[in-house]
């Protein structure tokens, strides 16, 4: 009696809603990552980090609030999730254009010195948007749906985490350590939601070609990104007349 009962409850320990709770935790982390660069500074006239900041708070909420809403109030579930296509698009363009404000300004000699580091901010936004507009295409399938929205989230566990590490945490010796640590808990999570809550085998193989783009991106860092293959497109995209 006692395992069938078990057996009964495992389902409900995990739950796409659940997420909620963990987004609610990278919200707090993200107050002691942003901090010392940005939160500590604050007043000053950085128009590309408040927008991005106030787009990416409100993504937050979304990720927050739409799992708690979506058992019991289906009708405001989906007028955020209305919002959201208004919210997305321009959370990834405030990202590009912080992304290409900061490099921009960086002198010739800085930027020389690590190239590389631009490939962070924007493989975040390429990520980010493909999960979403993964989540669009599933919306009427709801394991595949909720796990592409989070998703999205999980592209900020990098910034957050690196930093949190980098200002609290052990001193690496080697700088790409932090990216080992950022992206293989983002990549474990990706694995996670492959197995829990219980989803089909067909919607398994879906999610699983979605979400390969994951890996694949993080790996490039280690590799095609610190070679010279990156560098051209580095300074391409710095020289662009963007605002």
């Amino acid at each position: 009696m006692a395992t069938t009962t078990l057996a009964a409850r495992r389902p409900g320990m995990w739950r796409l809603d659940h997420a909620a709770y963990f987004f609610i935790a990278l919200t707090i982390g993200a107050l002691f990552a942003f901090w010392p660069p940005y939160l500590s500074r604050l007043p000053n006239d950085d128009v590309h980090a408040h927008v991005h900041a106030m787009l990416a708070v409100t993504w937050c909420g979304l990720l927050i609030a739409q799992p708690l809403l979506v058992r019991r109030h289906r009708a405001l579930h989906r007028r955020l999730g209305a919002i959201s296509k208004v919210i997305a698009p321009l959370f990834v363009a405030s990202t590009i254009l912080l992304t290409h404000h900061r490099f921009a300004i960086m002198s010739a000699a800085t930027f020389a010195e690590d190239p590389a580091a631009l490939y962070l901010g924007l493989i975040g936004t390429v990520l980010f948007s493909a999960s979403y507009v993964l989540a669009l295409r599933h919306r009427l399938t709801s394991a595949l749906h909720g796990r592409f929205m989070i998703a999205t989230g999980l592209t900020m566990i990098d910034p957050v985490f690196v930093r949190v590490l980098g200002y609290y945490g052990p001193s690496f010796t080697h700088p790409l350590m932090y990216q080992v640590c950022g992206y293989g808990l983002t990549d474990l999570l990706i694995a996670l939601l492959l197995w829990r809550p219980m989803i089909s085998a067909r919607d398994r193989r879906l999610f699983a070609a979605g979400v390969a783009i994951f890996p694949v991106a993080h790996v490039a860092w280690f590799t095609v990104v610190q070679g010279p293959l990156w560098v051209p497109f580095a300074y391409w995209f710095r020289s662009l007349p963007l605002p």
